[in-house]
């Protein structure tokens, strides 16, 4: 019993000290628009300690004080048109799976224009990512090639793609208040390796960049069994679904056999797809890039959030914007808070 007392002491005494770092931080974050690492290590280790519900608990309060606007009826983008039973069924979807996929793909048109980009413009690699080259597919060089944020966000085909409505509005309805732009990625996934990489995301893992985000997810070329597919564990994302004993050691990678035992087989997802296809999830689920063993992967990837408050990534600057664009993001604000024009 005396054991017993001592760690639930430990705990509660562990989460005052982190709540008031965290709670500090938020504080700095609303001044000065930059989170503390200490708080933003406040948030890893009481999300882990908490098993998700101190998360849940501060987006109470964002979607308080940000709710969401109100939507038409009908809305089109580039997967078509979706109405509100529509949008219905997909939040339903992630908030019991954390993951949905598209019936609908891009338009092949925009997926060769990018794909053409990957190929022509340099990336950072491995180990250091201090220097650029261009991906050779014939001669890999790197597990991973990773593409510039900030260059990524002034390509006009990708600027198309961050205005689709019935992307935003699926992450509006996710986060249940208006949602922030956050970041663009894309990279080249390779088979330099066949070994599960690290740096790759090749391990089991979960995000823990914001309170709470969303991610989009595009296939930019065909993605089967052998070139690197997207694995999750169904259900993962929610309050006290991963194992405590595997939380306890923080926000590390996990190799496949050590969740094996806590989770049904049927809950252990591959996404494959063909070129084009696309699906959101919540990567707070366990989830990785499968090795390749042939070929390579090209994912184009957008992240919403309810909040910037976390991991400090860099503002986003455009000096090559559509009108269009540029016209958007001047009326939408919330949105595009993180970009600005030169």
């Amino acid at each position: 019993m005396r054991k017993i007392l001592s760690k639930i002491k430990r705990m509660l005494f562990g989460n005052f000290f982190q709540k008031r770092s965290f709670f500090k931080g938020v504080e700095q974050f609303n001044n000065t628009g930059t989170t503390p690492d200490t708080a933003y290590l406040a948030l890893i280790n009481l999300y882990c300690s908490t098993n998700g519900k101190f998360n849940e608990d501060i987006q109470k309060k964002i979607e308080i004080e940000h709710p969401p606007a109100k939507t038409p009826e009908k809305l089109e983008g580039f997967i078509g048109t979706v109405d509100q039973p529509g949008f219905k069924a997909i939040n339903d979807e992630l908030n019991e799976n954390g993951y949905v996929k598209f019936d609908n793909r891009i338009p092949a048109s925009i997926c060769d224009k990018l794909f053409d980009y990957a190929l022509k413009t340099q990336a950072k690699i491995p180990p250091k990512y201090d220097s650029k080259i261009s991906y050779d597919p014939l001669n890999p060089v790197a597990e991973i090639y990773r593409f510039d944020m900030n260059e990524l966000v002034n390509n006009q085909d990708i600027q198309a793609l961050m205005m689709d409505p019935v992307l935003i509005n699926i992450a509006l309805n996710y986060l249940q208040s208006e949602p922030i732009f956050d970041f663009p990625a894309m990279w080249w996934s390779t088979s330099f390796s066949k070994e599960a990489s690290s740096e790759a995301a090749q391990l089991y893992h979960f995000d823990m960049d914001r309170v709470k985000w969303l991610k989009i997810f595009i296939y930019l070329n065909d993605v089967t069994m052998d070139n690197g597919p997207h694995s999750y564990i169904r259900g993962s994302h929610k309050v006290g679904a991963k194992p405590a004993q595997i939380l306890k050691r923080g926000y590390v990678r996990i190799e496949d056999k050590e969740l094996a035992p806590f989770y049904k087989k049927e809950d252990f997802i591959t996404l494959t797809g063909e070129r084009g296809e696309i699906f959101a999830g919540d990567t707070k689920c366990w989830h990785k890039g499968n090795p390749l063993k042939n070929g390579d992967r090209l994912v184009l990837e957008f992240q919403y959030t309810s909040s910037l408050f976390g991991t400090n990534y860099s503002h986003l600057t455009i000096n090559n914007s559509s009108d269009k664009f540029r016209a958007f993001c001047d009326n939408n604000p919330i949105y595009a808070s993180k970009i600005s024009f030169k």
